[in-house]
């Protein structure tokens, strides 16, 4: 990389680094506003606060990301123009393209870097901000004892659950074995259920039988329909089961498995999948768009004009991505296409700009 090459490259990560940070803090700001009330409710003391707080923050970083690279590329780009830096270079016989290649390069480096965040850091601390806020701050009861690929619970009257599968609208829980505990922790019964369904305010054993240990003599009846109220109501598996954004890909990916295996769409969850790849592509996206803009407008006299027309690129990339997500998961679109529909129409026209600032430059 050439001397001018990292002159522009670091004048535009710093400044995707101090617009970020301030808009995280605005972010930060606006989320405490919202929750005040709650935190104050349930005597949050500084330190709650701050973990939750802190553990949303590549959540943050995430959503933030691609408006903070559009931001960076303008004032980049924008400052150079200002001081007729491009004419310069220009002038001097550098190409437009070695002049955007470090913000292309950068563009890259973000998308890597949204999407290992995406995959490895925000599925980690979006659970332990779960955890702060409900168990800690909200005092709600930890019922989970380990969960891997299966879940395990604990249960009224001294029991213990282990369920294979949630659906998507918690309303069921499929593949139970339920383990009753003397106060030695031996098991005196055991109820084996192909599902737990929420009906009527309770929740009702499904095609089950139920085992009795008493010394050497088991006895087994017909359990079907008896109340197992394992939590209150399926709200409260929000804080049992992951969101997608807590699963990472091969998480993620195993769910939508097994719930096809059970016969059950998941169309939203495989559009949530997808996104994981395509979203973190946005920032270099964007970069691409803001060239025109940031030079062009800029040298012309029109800068507001200009960062307003970038600006607006952003928030159409967000429609498109929103519409995309929606026809997904309604069904219209299948989800692949769906997950990359903002990126591939945003790509289309990133080509078109390159070729056209090309030949009119």
């Amino acid at each position: 990389m050439t001397l001018l090459s990292k002159h522009i490259f670091k004048e535009f990560i710093t400044l995707v680094a101090v617009v970020l940070a301030g808009i995280i803090v605005v972010y930060l700001c606006v989320e405490f506003l919202q929750k005040a009330d709650r935190l104050i409710k349930y005597h949050a003391t500084l330190m709650q606060v701050a973990l939750y707080f802190c553990y949303s923050i590549p959540s943050m970083i995430s959503l933030s990301l691609p408006m903070s690279t559009l931001i960076a590329s303008l004032l980049a780009l924008g400052n150079l123009s200002r001081h007729n830096e491009i004419i310069a270079m220009r002038a001097s016989g550098v190409s437009l393209a070695r002049i955007i290649m470090p913000l292309m390069f950068g563009g890259v480096l973000l998308s890597a870097l949204a999407f290992l965040n995406t995959e490895y850091v925000i599925p980690l601390y979006s659970s332990r901000a779960d955890y702060v806020r409900n168990v800690e701050i909200e005092k709600k009861p930890q019922r989970v004892m380990f969960q891997q690929h299966k879940l395990w619970l604990r249960g009224p009257d001294n029991s213990i659950a282990n369920i294979d599968l949630v659906t998507p609208n918690r309303n069921e829980m499929i593949g139970l074995n339920i383990y009753k505990l003397n106060p030695d922790y031996s098991v005196h019964e055991r109820i084996k259920a192909d599902s737990l369904v929420w009906e009527n305010g309770n929740w009702r054993l499904k095609h089950s039988r139920s085992f009795t240990f008493d010394n050497d003599e088991i006895r087994f009846h017909n359990s079907d329909n008896e109340i197992f109220n394992i939590v209150e109501n399926p709200n409260d598996l929000g804080m049992i089961v992951k969101d997608s954004q807590e699963m990472n890909f091969q998480e993620l990916w195993d769910y939508i498995k097994r719930l096809k295996s059970s016969g059950y769409k998941a169309a939203s969850y495989e559009v949530d999948l997808y996104n994981k790849i395509a979203f973190p592509f946005s920032s270099l996206l964007v970069v691409i768009l803001s060239i025109p803009f940031a030079i062009h407008k800029v040298r012309s006299g029109g800068a507001g004009k200009g960062t307003a027309f970038a600006v607006v690129i952003v928030f159409f990339y967000w429609t498109l991505w929103s519409v995309g997500g929606s026809l997904g998961r309604s069904g219209i679109l299948p989800p692949m296409v769906a997950a990359w529909f903002a990126n591939i129409i945003f790509g289309v026209a990133a080509i078109v700009v390159l070729i056209r600032i090309q030949k009119t430059t």
